[in-house]
């Protein structure tokens, strides 16, 4: 009998390019998700900003990944089709796509450069709290060995229906530093209504800083409250996550101003993304049975969308309004 993982059995795997048919499919989408944010940021004002935004971030999300299994936090399970280092690219892919849409969200939403990051921190959470419970326990035996598409070296009991909590605070400080420190280059390189000629290589000036951030004490302290308690402490994670998603709330809610004209055909690919990774969770968990993934999948990713529909419609609705004046200021 195949040995069960964290409580849950694998299931019979059909292999297709090495991998699991689920785990290929992931990849596959994970392409498309990447793929749409190219297209739709090309499509914008400064499209090469934005492109350039969504390949640095891949490269400092494979950095950081790739130091986290070389330190023995965790391990990706290397039966995959497109790999750099020891991290899939499907996974760079999802985060990049994850990030673009949370940073275009923010900018819609008018919001402070120095706020707008913690609510890119935010939506990241959000998104991998339904991303992780699926995909983590799809589980296969592969070389004789139970593994999911990744797997924890630093475990404990309990956690977020399986997933120990130092993981979502981990995407809060990493989608957070990124997009903290390309706002703040941006907005040095852009004050009294002017752009210095390397405002568009801001995503690159971005790229280092964010990685000295991140590997620092700060971000030990963020995700573990280090030097004040010792590793592991599931409690204190556990706080550090509160803290680090209250915050991001409290941000959202003051600084906001979802009443602006939104043109929802022009950017409906990338409302879509959170919602596709969204779906995708929870196809996947009632597919193939995997019970830990079904409540949060459902549960924060039906909550995720439907802020996401009232943004919508408030912005449909701004939009409408805007049409309405334009019309009777306009002369006869």
């Amino acid at each position: 009998m195949a040995v069960a993982k964290n409580g849950v059995h694998p299931r019979r795997s059909f292999i297709i390019f090495g991998t699991p048919v689920s785990w290929f499919l992931y990849e596959i989408l994970s392409i498309g998700v990447f793929l749409a944010a190219m297209v739709h940021a090309g499509r914008r004002e400064r499209g090469g900003f934005h492109a350039l935004t969504l390949l640095v971030f891949v490269a400092f999300a494979g950095i950081f990944e790739n130091i986290g299994v070389m330190a023995g936090v965790y391990q990706y399970d290397v039966n995959r089709v497109m790999m750099i280092g020891k991290v899939p690219l499907s996974i760079l892919f999802v985060e990049a796509a994850v990030v673009y849409s949370a940073l275009w969200l923010t900018q819609h939403l008018r919001m402070p450069w120095w706020a707008a990051p913690f609510v890119v921190g935010l939506f990241s959470m959000v998104q991998d709290m339904t991303i992780d419970p699926s995909n983590v326990f799809d589980l296969h035996v592969l070389d004789g060995v139970t593994t999911g598409q990744w797997n924890w070296d630093w475990h404990y009991e309990g956690g977020f229906f399986g997933i120990p909590f130092y993981n979502f605070s981990g995407w809060f400080t990493m989608t957070l530093y990124y997009s903290f420190f390309i706002n703040l280059i941006d907005w040095l390189l852009t004050r009294k209504g002017r752009r210095a000629a390397i405002a568009d290589w801001t995503p690159l000036l971005a790229l280092l800083p964010s990685l000295i951030v991140l590997v620092s004490p700060v971000n030990q302290f963020l995700l573990y409250l280090q030097p004040i308690v010792a590793p592991g402490n599931r409690t204190a994670e556990l706080v550090l996550m509160c803290v680090n998603t209250a915050v991001g709330i409290a941000l959202l809610v003051i600084y906001m101003k979802p009443n602006n004209a939104l043109d929802v055909r022009r950017n409906l690919i990338v409302l879509l993304i959170p919602v596709v990774l969204h779906v995708w969770d929870i196809a996947l968990a009632y597919t193939v049975g995997i019970e830990r993934g079904r409540v949060p999948s459902v549960l924060v990713g039906a909550i995720h969308i439907a802020f996401l529909a009232w943004i919508v419609s408030k912005g449909r609705a701004a939009a409408r309004s805007a049409v309405g004046h334009d019309a009777r200021v306009s002369p006869s």
